[in-house]
């Protein structure tokens, strides 16, 4: 008897406890009891709005909040979804938040509030629609904020602030209606990219203000209108690249970044810019280099197209960077006339530098700085020949060659010309000379055999003496002849016999 009450009072114990721990680990009372969400025992909260068609709200109140030992949030296929105000910020083990196909999603202040005593979170939002992106909606140790595929009508200011030890801020495919100054406030980011998307028709001045990038500050392929002046203020990112962005205008000192690396410029398409527009892109004073051009980090502007510019619009600050202009496209009909203008615009412009350099450079003037002179190729500048709409890339050196010196084309023939009439004189002198030196090699020569006839011409005489032979006298072999039998005749006597007929005048 005694045994079977131990054994029934164990499995009464027994049943209490795995209630009380399923009842910790799932809290029975919470949103993981009420259909679309469910728990498992690791503390993952799912919630499949597929088939049900109303409002889900997230909350630390009623009997449908959220337990304080939720480890992950995985939320898809909402037509609308409401985060309320600090309902994450008791889930001290809160690995990550997923937020995706959400047709409507509220977001109120510090509705990505995380506890003091949590871990680094991961908050991911997919595929969804933000009406207004409110002020303060983060706080607390954010590993990686990830917006992709997202539309926001309204970014407020301060929308991404108070982040703390944040790894990676991405935004990828994001279309922003409207952006309000200081939207992105005052916060250490190790990865800042904001990858395709558009931002708006205007990115206001501040937007992006007083942010340290530890790493790689990057705007890839984004569309944006009118950028206005000191719109990104960041410092400190080891590299700064701007590529495959279609920006409308740029206003100057658009850019406010010190440099700890390479800034690279590419493969954009720009309408306007204004004077100094990339002068605020300059070296982290902090960690300058020397004077000396082998230390200089690199500026690179390469591939980009620029509809319209003045003196000065393409400024770079030379003392703390290698500037490379390559493949800059000047997308206007070529001119002859305006051709070096626009050369002397983009590499001369020391008539506006001395208006910039006191906010840069105060401590050195411009004239004593070391400024390394930015190298021309035949492909450094671009033109369009032919018209804005079917007109083909060109460069300056090929279109001047062409179009800008003495017709063109008309100097081509006459050099063409020239060249073939040297051509055909040269033939014509080789080929006389050739056959003159022919003839004369060709030329007959009389020997004289035998070359030491015995006999001489006496000079006094003139009669031919043996004598005259051994005195050492000079041969004269003019008078030597040769006859069949060998013998060498010194008298020679010539019978020259007249046969003359005359007509008979008589008959025979």
């Amino acid at each position: 008897m005694g045994a079977t009450r131990y054994v029934l009072s164990s499995v009464i114990l027994g049943l209490f406890w795995s209630s009380l721990l399923k009842g910790v680990l799932t809290n029975s009372t919470s949103r993981c009891d009420y259909p679309p969400c469910s728990c498992d025992h690791y503390g993952r909260l799912t919630c499949d709005c597929k088939e049900e068609g109303e409002e889900l709200i997230l909350t630390t109140e009623g009997d449908r909040r959220l337990s304080p030992h939720t480890s992950r949030i995985v939320v898809s296929n909402c037509s609308s979804v409401i985060l309320a105000n600090s309902s994450l910020a008791s889930m001290t083990g809160l690995r990550s938040v997923d937020l995706v196909n959400v047709a409507n999603l509220t977001l109120v202040r510090q509705s990505f509030e995380l506890s003091s005593h949590s871990a680094r979170t991961r908050i991911s939002v997919r595929n969804s629609s933000i009406d207004v992106m409110p002020s303060f909606v983060f706080r607390g140790d954010v590993e990686a904020i990830t917006f992709e595929n997202v539309r926001i009508g309204q970014l407020s200011a301060f929308s991404f602030a108070n982040l703390v030890h944040t790894d990676t801020l991405r935004l990828e495919n994001c279309h922003i209606e409207t952006t309000e100054a200081q939207a992105f406030k005052k916060f250490d980011v190790g990865y800042l990219h904001v990858i395709g998307g558009t931002f708006g028709d205007q990115i206001p001045s501040r937007t992006m203000n007083d942010i340290e990038v530890y790493h790689k500050f990057m705007l890839d392929g984004v569309k944006m209108g009118v950028v206005r002046s000191n719109a990104f203020i960041m410092k400190s990112p080891r590299t700064v690249a701007i590529q495959n962005c279609v920006i409308e205008s740029l206003e100057s000192e658009a850019f406010d970044v010190t440099a700890r690396g390479a800034v690279i410029i590419k493969n954009n398409t720009f309408g306007s810019i204004s004077v100094g527009a990339y002068l605020g892109i300059r070296a982290d004073r902090e960690n300058r280099p020397p004077s000396s051009s082998s230390l200089v980090h690199d500026f690179i502007f390469k591939n980009n197209s620029v509809s319209s510019f003045e003196e000065g619009s393409l400024m770079f600050d030379r003392t703390s960077f290698r500037v490379e202009i390559d493949n800059l496209l000047i997308a206007q009909p070529c001119d002859c006339q305006m051709l070096p203008v626009w050369r002397n615009n983009v590499l001369n412009y020391t008539n506006v530098y001395s208006r910039f350099y006191a906010r840069q450079n105060s401590l050195v003037p411009p004239q004593s700085q070391s400024q390394e002179a930015i190298s021309e190729t035949p492909e450094t500048f671009l033109c369009l020949d032919g018209g804005l709409e079917d007109g083909v890339p060109t460069s300056f050196a090929d279109y001047e060659t062409r179009h800008c010196s003495l017709g063109g084309s008309m100097l081509v023939v006459i050099l063409i010309s020239v060249s073939a009439i040297l051509a055909l004189v040269a033939c014509v002198c080789l080929i006389v000379w050739c056959c003159r030196r022919h003839r004369r090699n060709n030329r007959k020569k009389w020997i004289s055999v035998p070359t030491n006839a015995p006999d001489v011409v006496s000079k006094k005489n003139g009669v031919i003496g043996r004598e005259a032979a051994t005195s050492g006298a000079p041969v004269d072999s003019r008078i030597t002849m040769v006859v069949p039998d060998g013998r060498l005749y010194r008298e020679t006597e010539f019978h020259v016999i007249v046969e003359k007929a005359e007509p008979l005048t008589t008959e025979l």
